[in-house]
C-alpha cells in the first residue's frame, strides 16, 4: 500500500482536513491504514488530527526535543530521530499529516539517509504527495516551492502530486498554477477540488474534534443532543454534510483513493 503525504507550506490551508478525508476515503474501501501526524503538539502531546482521533494517530512530533542534542555533541541525533519516519516509508500504508515547520527536517533527513536510494533498493511503495492550497496567489507559490523542495529537489520519491484546491477562500484563477506545472514539468501532476462545506454542523465538529466519519455514521437525533442543537439544524446539516462527503470522495476517487 501506498505512503500519503498530505502538506502545506503554511499553516490554515485545510491539511488536516484534508488528511482526515484521505483516511476516511481509504477506510471506506477497507483498506487497513495508520494515521500518522508530524506536526506540533499540545500539552496533551496530541496534534490537531491527533485531538480528531486520539488513540489512533502515531505522533511523531516535530523534532523539538533535540534541542539538547548540541549540549550532548550528537550531531546525528536529529537524523535518527526522523528515522522513524522512514520506517514508515519502507513499509507503506501510512497517511502522514505533515506540518509545514517539519517539512525542511524531512528533506534534509530525507538527503542524509539517500531515501530515494534505498526505497529504489528494497522497491518500497510509492508515495503520493498531495499538497493543500486556499487560492490566495502566496499560497499558491508555496505549493510550487514545496513540490520543488520535496519532489524536483530528489529528497523523497514521489509517483503522484497531488494538488487539491481548497474552494474555502473562493474561487481559482485557470493561470495560477503555471509555475506548479513548471516545477512539476515531467512528473504526474493532478489537479483536484475539496469543495466548501455549508453543513451547519461543521463548526461542532471541528469544536468538538469529532471526526467526519463519525458525524456520517450518526443519526439527526445523535448530533442534537451531542451539540445541543435543534433538531432540524441536525437533519438538514447532517443532509449537507453527506452530500459534501460524497463530492470529496469523488475528487479523491479521481487519483485513486
Amino acid at each position: 500500500m501506498k505512503t500519503y503525504i498530505c502538506a502545506a507550506y503554511a499553516g490554515g490551508q485545510g491539511k488536516t482536513t484534508l488528511a482526515q478525508m484521505v483516511y476516511s476515503a481509504l477506510k471506506k474501501r477497507e483498506l487497513a491504514y495508520k494515521l500518522v501526524a508530524a506536526d506540533f503538539t499540545d500539552g496533551t502531546g496530541h496534534s490537531k488530527i491527533g485531538k480528531f482521533f486520539p488513540t489512533k494517530v502515531l505522533e511523531l512530533g516535530i523534532g523539538s526535543a533535540l534541542a539538547s542534542t548540541k549540549t550532548e555533541n550528537d550531531a546525528n541525533a536529529p537524523l535518527r530521530y526522523w528515522d522513524r519516519f522512514g520506517g514508515l516509508l519502507l513499509t507503506g500504508g501510512a497517511v502522514l499529516d505533515l506540518g509545514a515547520n517539519v517539512v525542511p527536517q524531512l528533506v534534509q533527513w530525507a538527503h542524509h539517509r539517500r531515501v530515494a536510494h534505498i526505497m529504489q533498493q528494497r522497491n518500497s511503495p510509492d508515495i503520493d504527495l498531495l499538497v493543500i492550497t486556499k487560492p490566495e496567489s502566496h499560497s499558491i507559490e508555496n505549493v510550487a516551492t514545496l513540490v520543488e523542495d520535496v519532489v524536483v529537489g530528489g529528497a523523497l520519491p514521489v509517483a503522484n502530486i497531488i494538488v487539491v484546491r481548497n474552494a474555502v477562500g473562493g474561487t481559482f484563477d485557470p493561470q495560477a498554477f503555471a509555475r506548479v506545472e513548471k516545477a512539476a514539468a515531467g512528473r504526474n501532476l493532478h489537479l483536484i477540488d475539496l469543495p466548501r462545506c455549508t453543513s451547519e454542523l461543521w463548526s461542532h465538529l471541528e469544536r468538538t474534534y469529532t471526526p467526519v466519519e463519525e458525524a456520517l455514521s450518526a443519526t439527526e437525533n445523535d448530533l442534537a443532543e451531542k451539540f445541543g442543537i435543534e433538531i432540524w439544524s441536525a437533519y438538514a446539516g447532517l443532509m449537507d454534510l453527506r452530500t459534501w462527503a460524497d463530492e470529496v470522495y469523488g475528487e479523491l476517487n479521481k487519483v485513486g483513493i
